[in-house]
């Protein structure tokens, strides 16, 4: 059985895509534990993540944990946590180029595979009213760096990417299947 260990939507439908059958866990770990000093910051939530539901699963469950950060000038946006500092993640992202990490881990019998995947996004110059009718008519709190890809058809945050959309959707689907097929042939 493969077991999501998140409660996304956003990656129940991409995984979705490529098996039908998997149950959801939701993680129980403190995120605050981890330092956003951290350079690895999202590869260890994820592994944190894993580990914090392993004992809910099966020995031959694939577990698949992960989570993902906006990172500008070392600075790390995760999710706003108020209306505010949504305004203020989008402002400081505004005509900038940041990054989105994503940390995954794997853990299939004995074997765990934990990778970073990193993309570089570009916005666009955003004016005041731009961002503000944007967080009042997106859910933004839930969303690391106040935004989401999919939610930009009508508002046009975003410039140019540089890697995985997907990634940027929070979960790189294409190189979770891949290391799941690693990992179940090996």
């Amino acid at each position: 059985m493969i077991i999501l260990g998140s409660s996304s939507p956003r990656r129940k439908e991409l995984l979705s895509k490529y098996y039908k059958d998997f149950k959801i866990i939701k993680p129980d770990f403190d995120e605050s534990l981890i330092s956003k000093d951290e350079p690895h910051y999202a590869l260890l939530e994820s592994l944190n993540k894993a580990k914090s539901i392993r004992n809910l699963t099966s020995f031959d469950d694939l577990l698949i944990c992960s989570d993902t950060i906006v990172k500008l000038n070392n600075t790390i946006f995760g999710k706003p946590k108020d209306i505010d500092e949504a305004i203020e993640f989008l402002s400081l992202l505004s005509n900038n180029t940041h990054q989105v990490i994503t940390g995954y881990t794997l853990i299939y019998k004995d074997k765990i595979v934990s990778k970073e995947v990193i993309t570089d996004v570009t916005f666009n110059k955003l004016s005041k009213e731009q961002i503000i009718n944007y967080v009042n008519k997106e859910k933004v709190l839930d969303k690391a760096g106040a935004y989401a890809i999919q939610d930009d058809k009508n508002f046009h945050l975003i410039k140019e990417i540089n890697g995985s959309l997907n990634n940027v959707i929070g979960f790189p689907i294409e190189e979770i299947i891949e290391d799941i097929n690693k990992l179940l042939t090996d």
